[in-house]
Formats: structure tokens, sequence, C-alpha cells
């Protein structure tokens, strides 16, 4: 239930509907379903993938939410297939990337899994498009969280609630 409000604020908001690329995740169990996104705009939506042993991170179309076109990766997060012709390699500043998080605090900071895919991604590829994370209120915590340098701030915030800008 809270999902589909988040998936609502997100299709709803002005800058969405002008985006020509958004980035997304499939969730985790514990994670924002954002399946309604690319039900809603699936030739829009893209996919991460991340390499490894570089756990360099990149973003691909896929024809459908299921086997062959998603396969489990590491830590049981549904991936695209490595299928180089599906690859977008950059990302202009009317796109969305939106982004997980265990936690995000009141500043626009969050805390990953852990291994700064994201921030990577957002400080090279990612840079010029809009950063919006997405999360439900409990992972929202008012004392800050301690950054690193590389980390990237999160322009907006979307919660079942609706937007929080930074």
């Amino acid at each position: 239930m809270w999902s589909q409000a988040i998936c609502r604020h997100v299709l709803s908001h002005p800058d969405f509907k002008k985006a020509k690329k958004i980035g997304i995740f499939y969730p985790r169990e514990w994670e924002v379903n954002l399946i309604p996104i690319w039900e809603a705009r699936p030739l829009d939506c893209l996919l991460p993938k991340t390499e490894r042993p570089s756990w360099e991170m990149k973003f691909y179309s896929v024809e459908a939410l299921e086997v062959p076109y998603l396969v489990l990766g590491p830590g049981g997060v549904w991936e695209p297939v490595d299928d180089k012709t599906r690859a977008m390699n950059e990302f202009g500043a009317t796109d969305i990337i939106l982004i997980p998080g265990l936690v995000f605090d009141s500043r626009g900071m969050r805390v990953g899994s852990g291994k700064g895919v994201y921030d990577r991604f957002l400080s090279t590829v990612g840079r010029a498009a809009k950063k919006w994370g997405v999360a439900f209120s409990p992972q929202v915590i008012s004392d800050p969280i301690d950054c690193e340098p590389q980390d990237v701030l999160i322009e907006a915030l979307i919660t079942e609630k609706g937007f929080v800008y930074f």
C-alpha cells in the first residue's frame, strides 16, 4: 500500500512526465516496489546491473520484468541480463534516477548497501540527472548521517507521505 502511494506521487510529478529516461530498480522484499512505474512507462525505464569485480553500475532497458530478461545477482538483487545493445551510457538533465537506501536523513544523505555503487554512478554517468530517493517514512531519520567525500546527496526523497526536497 505504501509502495503504491509512493508510485502515485512519482507518476503525477511534472518532472516525471517530462523525463525521457527513468532509472528504477527491481525491489527486494524490504524496498519500495517500483514495478507500477515500469508498467506505466516500460520503454523509458532502465534497471541497474552491477558489474563484478569492478562494482561499476550500468543501466539497461528490459522487455519484461522476468526471466530471461532478469537474472538473480548477488545479494538477492534481480538485474538485467548483460546486453550491450540495451545499455544506457548517459543520463541528461531531464532524466530521473530513483535511488534505494536503507536509511535517509533530513539533508538528503543516504545509507545504501555499503559498496558505493550508486554514489560512483551518480557522480559520473548520472551526474546530470535528477536524483530522487525512494523510501518508506520509517526509513527517514532526523539525525544527520555521517558522509564521506564521495557520497552524493539526493535532491528529493519520496515516501508514502509525499515529496521532500533538499
